[in-house]
């Protein structure tokens, strides 16, 4: 039944096989990267609206509202990121 089968023949099926796993593993991962990088913007945007609020030493009731909003935009992307996303 194998009489055929050579070791090129072998290695290319091995090779074709790791192939798709590695694809398979690389959406995946590819995806978990790009929550990651969305997740590390927001609390940038939250750092950054920090840094606005606190220049002029004192925080007015619009500041406020931005961080509390750029808060909840990282939290968010924080949850989606382990999984827990809260359901819509």
């Amino acid at each position: 039944m194998f009489e055929n089968v050579d070791v090129w023949t072998v290695v290319t099926i091995v090779l074709g096989a790791i192939a798709a796993l590695f694809g398979t593993f690389w959406g995946k991962v590819k995806g978990k990267l790009g929550q990651v990088v969305i997740a590390g913007k927001e609390f940038a945007d939250v750092g950054i609206a920090l840094k606005d609020a606190l220049e002029d030493d004192k925080i007015t009731q619009e500041e406020k509202e931005n961080i509390k909003k750029e808060w909840g935009e990282a939290l968010a992307a924080f949850k989606k990121l382990i999984g827990k996303e809260p359901a819509a």
